[in-house]
């Protein structure tokens, strides 16, 4: 009985929420929502930027580290400021991120239910996770082999680089976002699996594809003739991808269901008890009801069920 009061319990919330949740809201609410959420956004990435900016001569030195000494040049009269204002407000979004995904979430929480929320979230977290592994490999191994190279192969005595500060920050944003992209392989394959289900031995089929793909982005991402240093970029890249179907096969040798089919279930599961109850106690009234009939009386007697 008390599970039974419990689940009614739980199923009046949910009808409760599911109402509050369906209940219309004026235009103008969405649209005041929707600026005071903004305002916030553009609040926060307008404090990191101004923090930033402070410490700019540190960032800088990160953001050219890489290049081991490299020189650089700017074009014109604003380019060394405006490389400056790109590096402040980079890092203002960045820093920024987890509360415009929040006020995202917030903004169509009414259009989505907890459990959506909640997948969501987790796969918000999993891939900044993974985007800051990606970056890091990226600036320690990726982009110093890369400028190495680039910088290096093409350099005789009539040719020299040089490289603007805002070229520079451009291949850096491309170079480092590709990175993190890269790693979300896994992520993506356990969201197609969530929508339909894949196969891991299909998925094994396809690694020689992988494999080949995976080189081919080293030599963009590292054009150098060393195989060391492709490896040293296709590697990660095959083991995402492998981590990718070892998540994939886990996820459907234990498949997860929602709530509400495990809550109906339940509810299932008690209903068939209490029947088996009501039968039994029919079963023992059986006898008592046969005592009574008359001796000559051959009908049988109905189970109250």
């Amino acid at each position: 009985m008390t599970k039974r009061m419990n689940l009614k319990k739980k199923q009046i919330t949910r009808t409760k929420q599911l109402k509050l949740v369906d209940q219309p809201r004026p235009f103008v609410e969405h649209l005041q929502e929707l600026r005071s959420r903004t305002l916030h956004v553009a609040a926060s990435v307008l404090v990191f930027s101004t923090a930033a900016y402070f410490v700019q001569q540190t960032l800088v030195n990160i953001l050219l580290r890489p290049t081991h000494g490299q020189h650089f040049i700017y074009t014109s009269p604003g380019g060394g400021i405006g490389f400056l204002f790109g590096v402040c407000t980079d890092v203002g979004l960045i820093l920024s991120l987890p509360l415009i995904i929040y006020e995202i979430l917030g903004f169509l929480s009414p259009l989505i239910n907890h459990e959506i929320r909640h997948f969501i979230s987790r796969c918000v977290i999993i891939s900044a996770a993974l985007a800051a592994v990606g970056v890091a490999f990226g600036y320690f191994l990726g982009l110093p082999l890369a400028l190495h190279f680039l910088s290096h192969q093409f350099r005789t005595n009539q040719i020299t680089p040089l490289l603007t500060l805002s070229e520079y920050m451009s291949f850096v944003t491309i170079y480092l976002g590709g990175s993190a992209l890269l790693f979300q392989i896994p992520l993506v394959l356990v969201i197609i699996n969530r929508i339909k289900p894949l196969n891991p031995r299909k998925l094994f089929g396809l690694e020689r594809w992988v494999i080949v793909i995976a080189f081919i982005v080293a030599m963009l991402m590292a054009p150098t003739v060393n195989i060391f240093d492709q490896l040293v970029i296709a590697g990660p890249i095959i083991i995402a991808y492998q981590i990718g179907i070892s998540l994939v096969w886990r996820m459907n040798q234990r498949p997860k269901r929602p709530k509400f089919i495990l809550a109906l279930l339940e509810q299932d599961r008690l209903n068939q008890a209490e029947r088996m109850q009501r039968a039994a106690k029919a079963q023992l009234l059986l006898p008592t009801v046969s005592d009574a009939l008359p001796p000559g009386n051959n009908s049988q007697p109905l189970a109250i069920i």
